[in-house]
């Protein structure tokens, strides 16, 4: 045992320059004066996913607190790297380090030592890759006094069981990523790249591993331009292949030792996730995605959040980081077949369709055409259905969309255009009508291959009408009466069952918008009454025919008391409110109320004190449901009963009160 008593002092990998890492170094420092102050061991684990820094955290927190342990530093690399040795070889030479120059063979009897050569003394261990709990335990010195810094690629329930801290780092924010691209370059390349650095930290998933290797390209290329970079990665077939350092792949080569780790059920399950419409999602969507029940698609995805390849961002949902998604799609097209993936594709576009109908049948009663509108029912009913249905869409908006344009690339065509239409409801009462636009191109097209191939051109009626609706929504008065007019002629091509009926009485309603905002007011009149004819004739639908007529007066009522009507409208507006209040229909209830007190506000005199009323009261329900366009507009009607009132103070404070935001989305 010649030699015991040695000092040592393990040399760290600290990188030459540690970017912002502040909020980690603070929780660090925090969890070790907590332990100090309560004479314990601190033991942290760092976890993140690859290529996140950890062990650039763990090695630079230690090199600044390691004056603070006089009785040295012990480093090791254990894991899955090409560095990684034995716990017994690690064992060893720390029993070496510290002055023992001829370790025990076996395990216990290292331990032992081990325990024995740190018994009260001050030490800062850093173990860099750990595998599990019990690997770590074996590596712990024996005193209160000291400060152990690990990383693990896993998340292991292990790390809290034994009540080990556990802190995850995360990527950087844009500015930390800027500022590490930007290390050594150039002022005048940075100069010419203020606007393509944010893009090149976007492409590199703010990882740091990426990062930099992304500066040591360009670095070493210095008379390639940024921008010029930002587009050879952009057109690159994998992100992950094509951040080479010589003739290594860093990032593809880190990710590639963690999928091997898995077993084969969690690598298939890495692949396919890779086709889900965004990179964050639920356990349901995931579920459709992989084909499988919940239990099990939660069992596979808690294998990937552990091996820290899938991130848990809330209860049921997840998030796969866009690096990770990149290298999982290059797996999948190497490994899994066309026909395995075509079906994962079905299963999550069918799930999104199913709960956006289900979505939009708590959001309306309107007459829905389709398959899945016949038999998906609500999700929601009773007075709080509208507000959760809105909610859920919020949540899901990004990937609906996108699941709209996966189906039309995969001709999935009766599922896109009815997706769109699910959607259609939502997007217009939102006023996100130039996301509506999008969609709608996705499903207009698969509608008009589904007219060409079987003949029925229902879906394009539907899906026009659609269109004509998100160019009104965007003032698009011209485009929208275009839309509005081929939609009609369509109709009146098609044979009369009750879906084009249907539709034609609501393309007289819209058409009536249009003229109504052109100050055709008489124009407006004749649609709205001919809508009216349309639901009354015998071929409407008879169980959307209570609900028409009210849409009807509700629209027409303020058409009517610009005509001179006022009693009619009046009548119709009341009749309105009446069928809609206590229903589900939230945004009807509010348009209606606005409505009826918009036109009682044109009809005057005794009529006014009810108008304020009725304009106040919709305005709070268009407030609460955020519709801004209604909003506005009922806030113009009443500052204009204010100041017609007198009380024109009163009507400005209502106008810079309102913030209105922009039209569109």
């Amino acid at each position: 045992m010649t030699g015991v008593g040695r000092v040592p002092s393990a040399v760290l990998p600290v990188p030459r320059d540690v970017v912002n890492r502040v909020f980690e170094f603070g929780w660090l420092g925090d969890e070790l004066a907590a332990a100090h102050a309560g004479g314990h061991q601190a033991v942290v684990v760092v976890t993140g996913p690859p290529g996140v820094g950890k062990t650039a955290v763990v090695a630079s927190f230690a090199q600044q607190k390691k004056d603070g342990f006089p009785d040295g530093v012990l480093f090791a690399t254990l894991g899955a790297s090409s560095e990684t040795v034995s716990q017994e070889e690690v064992l060893r030479r720390f029993l070496w380090r510290l002055g023992m120059d001829k370790p025990p063979e076996l395990l216990a009897d290292l331990i032992a030592a081990y325990q024995d050569l740190t018994a009260g003394k001050k030490l800062v261990v850093v173990l860099d890759d750990v595998e599990s709990p019990a690997q770590l335990k074996n590596l712990l010195p024996n005193s209160p006094h000291s400060l152990v810094l690990a990383t693990s690629r896993k998340w292991a329930e292990g790390f809290e069981v034994e009540d080990f801290t556990v802190i995850r780092v995360e990527p950087f924010d844009r500015g930390s990523s800027v500022k590490m691209l930007s290390a050594k370059l150039s002022g005048e390349r940075l100069a010419a790249a203020t606007e393509h650095l944010p893009v090149l930290a976007e492409l590199c998933g703010h990882l740091p591993l990426a990062l930099r290797v992304a500066n040591a390209r360009l670095r070493a290329r210095r008379h390639q331009s940024i921008a010029d970079f930002v587009e050879d990665l952009r057109a690159a077939p994998s992100l992950t292949r094509a951040l080479t350092v010589d003739d290594s792949q860093p990032v593809a080569d880190l990710f590639d030792v963690c999928y091997a780790e898995l077993s084969g059920e969690t690598q298939g399950a890495h692949r396919l996730l890779s086709l889900h419409p965004g990179a964050r999602f639920g356990l349901a969507a995931a579920a459709a995605l992989l084909g499988s029940e919940r239990p099990t698609a939660e069992r596979v995805l808690d294998g990937l959040v552990q091996a820290n390849l899938l991130t848990r961002v809330d209860t049921g949902r997840y998030e796969q980081h866009s690096l990770l998604r990149d290298h999982a799609a290059g797996l999948r097209a190497e490994q899994d077949h066309a026909a395995d993936c075509r079906q994962a594709v079905m299963g999550v576009v069918e799930y999104y369709l199913e709960f956006a109908v289900s979505r939009a049948r708590s959001l309306s009663e309107r007459l829905m055409f389709g398959e899945y509108f016949d038999r998906v029912t609500a999700a929601y009913t009773g007075p709080d259905a509208w507000q959760s249905a809105v909610a859920d869409l919020e949540l899901e908006q990004a990937n609906l969309r996108r699941a709209v344009e996966l189906a039309e690339q995969e001709r999935l065509d009766s599922l896109c255009w009815q997706l769109c239409a699910a959607l259609s409801t939502y997007l217009f009462q939102l006023d996100l009508h130039n996301t509506a636009l999008s969609v709608c191109a996705a499903g207009f097209a698969a509608a008009e291959r589904i007219a060409r191939t079987t003949g029925d051109a229902r879906p394009l009626l539907t899906t026009r009408l659609q269109r004509g609706t998100a160019y009104f929504g965007l003032k698009d008065n011209s485009q929208a009466a275009r839309e509005f007019e081929l939609a009609a002629e369509l109709a009146e091509e098609l044979p009369a069952d009750a879906v084009v009926v249907f539709t034609r009485a609501k393309l007289c309603q819209w058409r009536s918008f249009v003229h109504q905002r052109l100050g055709e007011n008489d124009r407006a009149v004749a649609r709205i009454l001919e809508a009216r004819e349309l639901v009354l004739a015998p071929g409407f639908p008879e169980e959307h025919r209570a609900r028409e007529l009210a849409l009807v007066g509700l629209n027409g009522a303020t058409m009517l008391a610009r005509a001179g009507r006022h009693a009619e409208a009046v009548d119709v507006g009341r009749q309105a409110v009446d069928f809609f209040s206590g229903g589900p229909e939230l945004h009807n209830v509010a348009k209606a109320t606005a409505n009826l007190g918009e036109a009682l506000t044109l009809a005057g005199g005794e009529y006014l004190v009810e108008a304020e009323r009725l304009l106040r009261d919709a305005l709070a329900q268009e407030t609460r449901l955020r519709l801004t366009s209604w909003r506005a507009h009922t806030t113009e009607v009443l500052a204009g009963l204010l100041e017609r009132t007198g009380r024109a103070d009163e009507a400005r404070q209502l106008r810079e009160g309102s913030d209105q935001p922009p039209d569109g989305d």
